[in-house]
């Protein structure tokens, strides 16, 4: 009987810690509940501080935009207008062949042209420069500006939400915004941005690749159904290193953005092949553009930078445009770049964001101009 009253007590005691366990569980779940919609509801409230905005938001990547520049575009109208804002994705000119096959694959239209931004109400995604973005920007009102590049010449006296992450794509800063504010992308914004990824970091194998676009990457192509993110890469480069009916100054041109460093300004057009040889041709074909775009462009100097970053390949065939450009290019790399009279080869590629900007910039700011 003693025995029997004993495993009584004993199993009561089991039942009255287990329920505890099981309640002292579920009361840290909700207090982290509470803790989680408390964060949402503190980032949520930083758009609050932009007051109230009339008319609707034009969210804008770069000129000569590219796969993270209009992701970022749709990605973040998308978000904000999950919020109960007008925001609308636009772009600053036609979108190139890799852009293109991300869309299609998506199902999503390409965002419309935005040919002046004065006086609207404008977010920047993926650039943070005057020369690179629309015109008449210097007479809007600039909500917000997302980028993974440096800070830029775009300015304001009025408040704004300035999100800036070194990271391999502007896209995952709009992935991790999306966590931030509680909201989850839809299956066609979600391709949209995974492709951007994809883009901007070499399908991960980019050095600047990080955690973040990893994690952001493996989240977007769950709700994208993409079970096969590297053969989707694969299209797009294929997509990517075609010109077909493109004349070389529109190659040139397909994706370019403009600097300004030392009172100069200067130009870098990138162009994606697939082996050396084309790089060469490519090279060749580029030596009278460059000069060329000056005249039209009204830039001190520019580059084309032809790439390949293909089955462990990479080099940079680097078209300078006059013999100030030249001299630049020497300065900033010394032996590591090999001049074959046409253009300036660096083995392994470097990244135009990462190393061919900042060493450019360098170089025109330790000799400004007079």
């Amino acid at each position: 009987m003693k025995g029997h009253v004993k495993a009584l007590l004993f199993a009561a005691f089991l039942l009255a810690g287990g329920g505890c366990f099981f309640l002292g569980r579920s009361m840290a779940q909700s207090e982290y509940a509470k803790e989680r919609d408390l964060n949402i509801q503190i980032n949520r409230s930083e758009l609050d501080g932009l007051g109230t905005i009339e008319g609707p938001i034009y969210v804008t990547g770069h000129k000569s935009p590219d796969a993270d520049t209009v992701g970022c575009s749709i990605g973040y109208a998308a978000l904000l207008q999950k919020m109960g804002y007008d925001a609308r994705p636009v772009v600053l000119g036609p979108v190139n062949h890799e852009t293109k096959y991300i869309l299609e694959a998506a199902g999503v239209d390409t965002p419309e042209l935005l040919e002046d931004a004065s006086g609207c109400n404008m977010i920047l995604v993926d650039h943070s420069e005057y020369a690179q973005s629309a015109s008449g920007l210097a007479d809007a009102h600039i909500l917000s500006i997302i980028d993974h590049h440096g800070d830029g010449s775009v300015t304001t006296g009025k408040p704004l939400v300035y999100d800036a992450k070194p990271l391999g794509s502007a896209a995952t800063i709009v992935w991790i915004r999306y966590r931030n504010y509680g909201f989850e992308p839809d299956q066609k914004t979600a391709m949209v941005m995974m492709g951007a990824i994809l883009s901007d970091t070499k399908n991960l194998q980019s050095d600047s690749t990080t955690l973040a676009d990893r994690e952001a990457l493996k989240a977007l192509r769950t709700i994208a159904g993409v079970s096969d993110t590297d053969a989707f890469y694969q299209e797009m480069f294929r997509a990517s290193l075609s010109y077909d009916g493109m004349t070389d100054e529109e190659i040139f041109f397909n994706d370019y953005k403009e600097y300004e460093a030392g009172g100069r300004h200067y130009a870098i057009g990138c162009i994606e092949v697939y082996d050396e040889t084309d790089a060469k041709n490519m090279a060749e074909r580029m030596k009278p553009i460059v000069p060329a775009s000056l005249k039209t462009t009204g830039m001190d100097m520019a580059f084309a930078q032809v790439s390949v970053y293909h089955d462990g390949i990479s080099v940079n065939y680097i078209v300078p445009s006059d013999d100030t450009a030249e001299e630049v290019l020497e300065t900033a790399f010394g032996e590591k770049a090999v001049s074959d009279g046409t253009s300036y080869i660096l083995k392994p590629g470097v990244s135009r964001r990462k190393v061919l900007v900042p060493a450019i910039t360098d170089v025109l700011e330790a000799h400004p101009k007079e």
